[in-house]
């Protein structure tokens, strides 16, 4: 016997939520581990409680229903809204998966976009079967400026891969390796090489989820330049102009 009961209020809930466009960005920002001047802001999906518990239990079914790219599409076009109050100085990072920045229509909005300082956090967990497709659409992006963050680094095959192939302008630090590290020689050996490894190709590196000051003080320790996380800032609305410094600091983003 099938149970189908559940998946027909997911079908209605991403209905309204496309036909509606019922998403509400929030941004975390990306500091300066030196002195928390606000580098970036990552464009993240909040979605009615009333629709989906969580952003990843709508994004999953949406890709049950095949509509995933749609979903991505619109999380995009919303955070863009938002790029006339962007700090100056800061660029907005976007989170796309392979198949989102494979779409003709998701490629054309970024190209739309690309002199107002962004960048594109490659999500994918999965393998990708034709990296010549793929790079062809990044080289493309980065031309016109548009900088590739590849994400989740260290967390499996798939984002070494991704670095192997795509060379990016970001690498982003998983946040599994970035808990505890103050505590753990072995993470802290990862992050040092990693620190070389970005130096070496010329990329950014990022270190996510840094929820404590003992974790904040071995990243810098470590070399690593920038982070996000708890312990700077959570998720939440752009600040006001008054509430960053003429440094770019966030103000009581601690």
């Amino acid at each position: 016997m099938t149970f189908t009961a559940p998946v027909v209020p997911a079908m209605r809930n991403l209905r309204e939520v496309i036909h509606s466009q019922a998403i509400q960005p929030t941004f975390q920002p990306v500091v300066r581990l030196e002195d928390g001047v606000v580098k970036a802001y990552e464009a993240l999906a909040r979605f009615d409680k009333a629709h989906f518990p969580s952003p990843a239990d709508a994004f999953a079914a949406a890709m049950e229903a095949g509509v995933g790219v749609d979903l991505e599409l619109l999380a995009l076009e919303r955070a863009f809204t938002y790029l006339d109050e962007m700090p100056a100085g800061a660029w907005l990072s976007a989170n796309l998966s392979v198949e989102a920045l494979l779409d003709p229509r998701v490629s054309e909005t970024l190209m739309a976009h690309a002199a107002r300082g962004i960048a594109v956090e490659l999500t994918e967990h999965t393998q990708v079967h034709d990296y010549p497709a793929l790079v062809k659409v990044t080289e493309r992006l980065r031309s016109a400026g548009i900088l590739l963050a590849v994400d989740d680094a260290g967390a499996g095959f798939a984002s070494l891969s991704h670095i192997l192939q795509l060379r990016p302008d970001i690498i982003k630090l998983d946040i599994t390796l970035t808990r505890g590290i103050d505590t753990d020689p072995v993470r802290m050996a990862l992050a040092r090489s990693l620190v070389g490894f970005a130096e070496d190709i010329g990329a950014m590196l990022i270190a996510e989820g840094i929820e404590t000051v003992a974790e904040h003080e071995k990243l810098r320790a470590l070399g690593v330049k920038l982070g996000q996380g708890y312990f700077m800032a959570r998720p939440g609305p752009l600040p006001a102009r008054a509430e960053i410094t003429a440094d770019g600091i966030l103000i009581g983003g601690a």
